[in-house]
């Protein structure tokens, strides 16, 4: 009875052997491969000793066990895979020199990657895949050399699209320039979404929109949900001023788009909110602004929106709301120069100027007050820039003072024109700035201070600025009398 009992388990155990590693170097092998590392055994080495016995003379199965286990990111036994491969293949075969630089190249060992794809070309050199993985690590060290090596792969393949690669492996490289150029050679039909989108972004960062626009457009012919590709358009259609097509682009992104498939940004609202301003829709944009600010994002990404939401509302007149957000974007902005602190100046100028009525002097005032504080910050921030501040500050106070009663605007002008004078070199805009300065001071000394022989010194120098001017060499020949 025994001898029957141990016969029967034997016939069990061969049975369950069979079945498991059926077809010796066959595709059951590999299939039993992956399960196994799925399983995850405690002795992965001793589990896989039976599999590389029967395959030992197989190298592409022996390579595709390799495959396994990269993909399962166990790099250790996709070494050992690739290299019982070439042991079978007495070193000669291509696909296992690729399985070596993928690990490699997944370590970030860029060296040893290109020379095992080097090898891998060697013995196939009309296989595609390790020239195009030889160029985008090799782009890291040298995209010249990653580029040549596709030149190599489009001689011996004349068929393979290289030039979409090509032109990826500019993008990568940052070399925008050449990949626009390059990209513009690939028929639209070999292109694939990710050529679409990198050809329209290299585009746009270089402010070729029209070309960018186009290139998004393509592709979006090709999927018109893509989130990234109407983005892109939205772009460079607000760049061309094509706002009806942006605002288009903009409701397509927000209503078409499959929510899941994009993350908005500040940006996405920046520019539908420009769309609509261009339209002439500027309430509608200061609420998409609003939208914008309301993201998570660093200060300096809002920086944009805030200026943009101050000009939405300075074209509704609403001068209140527009230096505010102005305030907000000088704050926000990555250390904002003098021109971005003089607009806010323009600003306020554009708001006291804006009271027009009688009973609105006091408002005008207080609008005007607060300009000459603008400008006076801009003069100590930015002493570069004192000349320009001093000018607004003179013009805020003569307006303060129309009369020139009290001489509001005489010490700037004064400051304005010692600091012109002390420079050999002057310009147009500077004789301009000295003829009102000088204008302004004979007015002042003649008619509010009774001087007539200082009168007369601005008059002159009025004309050393301007000597054609008719109507002052009349005023000189007046006075010159008066005071003799």
């Amino acid at each position: 009875m025994k001898t029957i009992k141990y016969l029967f388990m034997g016939a069990m155990l061969l049975s369950f052997s069979t079945s498991a590693l059926a077809q010796d170097g066959t595709a059951a092998d590999i299939a039993a491969v992956k399960n196994l590392i799925q399983s995850k055994p405690a002795d992965m080495a001793k589990a896989m000793k039976p599999f590389y016995s029967k395959n030992k003379k197989n190298a592409e199965n022996l390579v595709a066990f390799g495959r396994a286990f990269y993909e399962a990111k166990d790099t250790a036994n996709a070494r050992i895979a690739a290299n019982n491969a070439l042991t079978a293949s007495k070193r000669q075969y291509s696909p296992a020199y690729v399985l070596l630089g993928d690990i490699a190249a997944l370590g970030d060992d860029g060296g040893e990657a290109a020379a095992m794809y080097e090898q891998a070309i060697y013995y196939d050199k009309t296989n595609p895949d390790p020239y195009r993985k030889y160029a985008l690590v090799y782009r890291k060290i040298d995209p010249d050399g990653a580029v040549a090596k596709l030149e190599q792969l489009r001689s011996e393949v004349p068929s393979y699209p290289v030039d979409a690669l090509k032109a990826h492996i500019y993008y990568l490289s940052l070399k925008y320039g050449p990949a626009i150029e390059t990209y513009a050679k690939v028929p639209t039909s070999q292109m694939t979404r990710s050529d679409f989108i990198e050809y329209a972004n290299a585009c746009f960062v270089l402010q070729q929109y029209e070309q960018g626009y186009n290139a998004a457009k393509a592709g979006l012919a090709k999927e018109p949900n893509n989130g990234t590709l109407t983005r892109l358009a939205m772009f460079c259609a607000n760049k061309l001023k094509k706002y009806d097509e942006a605002v288009s682009l903009a409701d397509a992104l927000f209503t078409k788009v499959h929510k899941d498939s994009i993350n908005y940004s500040h940006l996405d609202y920046l520019n539908y909110g420009d769309a609509l301003v261009g339209n002439g829709l500027a309430e509608q944009a200061i609420e998409k602004y609003k939208q914008g600010l309301s993201l998570k994002a660093d200060d300096s990404d809002l920086s944009d929106l805030h200026k943009s939401l101050s000009d939405a509302y300075k074209s509704l007149k609403d001068f209140p709301n527009a230096i505010s957000s102005y305030k907000d974007y000088l704050n926000t902005a990555k250390e904002p120069d003098a021109i971005a602190y003089a607009g806010l100046g323009t600003l306020n100028m554009n708001y006291a100027r804006s009271f027009t009525e009688e009973d609105q002097k006091d408002q005008q005032t207080a609008a005007l007050q607060e300009t000459d504080k603008v400008w006076g910050d801009l003069i100590e921030k930015f002493p570069d820039a004192a000349e320009y501040g001093l000018f607004q500050r003179a013009t805020v106070n003569a307006m303060m003072d129309p009369d020139s009663k009290e001489g509001l605007a005489k010490p700037y002008f004064e400051q304005l024109i010692e600091k012109i004078t002390a420079r050999e070199d002057r310009d147009a805009t500077d004789n301009t700035r000295l003829e009102k300065s000088y204008r302004y001071l004979m007015f002042y000394y003649y008619s509010i201070v009774k001087d007539n022989k200082m009168a007369l010194d601005y008059a002159n120098k009025i004309l050393e600025v301007k000597p054609d001017d008719e109507g002052i060499q009349k005023v000189v020949e007046s006075l010159s009398k008066v005071v003799k």
